[in-house]
């Protein structure tokens, strides 16, 4: 004969503090470094410090603990956005946070009178993809051969997917 014993216990959830703050300058190393770790073909140093550098776009950071997990650029226009680029780390993937930063700047972007959200993703980033479509991203187009597949075959092209949110006002 065999006795089991069985216990309930109370789950118990340990809040986790997460904010968004504007990009800026000062945290480029840190964007730099996760998107050299997020991305198969990561935007340069350069890069990511233009695009926070131009006034005219829009740039957050997540941050859980005070530690920087995630990034969104976008570029706004007239009455519509572009995502330039968007970023969460490995560790903290597929946890809400990539909805959360679309959701941060969709704010922001209504309190400007923006009503369209673009995006491209590569065709092959099936993860992205279910996201942006599950945030209610439509597929609205294809560019034949737009990303190079790899950085070490550069003739190798991917197509990318032009996908458009509608932002309710």
């Amino acid at each position: 004969m065999k006795l089991v014993i069985t216990t309930k216990t109370k789950l118990t959830t340990k809040p986790i503090s997460t904010s968004f703050k504007k990009i800026t300058l000062d945290e480029i190393e840190s964007v730099a470094q996760l998107e050299r770790e997020s991305s198969k073909n990561p935007w340069s140093k350069k890069q990511l410090s233009e695009s926070v550098s131009n006034p005219n776009n829009l740039g957050y950071l997540l941050l859980v603990q005070s530690k920087v997990i995630g990034y969104i650029i976008a570029m706004p226009s007239l009455d519509s956005a572009d995502i330039l680029n968007l970023a969460v780390h490995k560790d903290f993937k597929r946890k809400g946070y990539g909805s959360s930063l679309i959701d941060h700047l969709s704010m922001n972007l209504k309190k400007r009178d923006i009503k369209t959200l673009f995006l491209e993703v590569r065709k092959g980033n099936f993860a992205a993809s279910a996201l942006y479509l599950s945030l209610g991203f439509e597929e609205i187009s294809i560019r034949k051969n737009y990303y190079t597949k790899n950085s070490n075959q550069l003739s190798l092209k991917e197509d990318g997917i032009i996908m458009r949110l509608k932002i309710s006002t």
